[in-house]
């Protein structure tokens, strides 16, 4: 199994059986004031008129931190109805096959 497909078989299981999820909403949370600072942050920089590449890179940075949680967002409301299609026996069998260098 290569290293890609462990590590999204990893993913879902901690999602499943862990704490992933808590930790997805948790995240989602954390990117939404990150983004809210950097809004602000660019919202200050075009009102005092620093440099474009500085108010470029705050721009950037706030849209990769919305978009990012933007996708936890989907992927946590999209997980209970996602898990009922998952062979769950499959993925436990796959992740003990691969940490016992199968």
């Amino acid at each position: 199994m290569n290293g890609e497909t462990r590590q999204l078989l990893a993913r879902w299981h901690a999602l499943e059986a862990g704490d992933g999820l808590r930790r997805a909403v948790f995240t989602a949370r954390v990117l939404w004031f990150v983004g809210l600072g950097l809004a602000m942050f660019v919202a200050l920089a075009v009102a005092y008129r620093l440099h474009p590449a500085v108010v470029a890179a705050g721009a950037a940075v706030m849209g990769w931190t919305i978009a990012e949680r933007n996708a936890l967002r989907t992927r946590v409301t999209q997980w209970p109805v996602f898990k009922h299609y998952v062979d769950w026996n499959r993925v436990n069998q796959d992740l003990a096959d691969a940490t016992n260098g199968r």
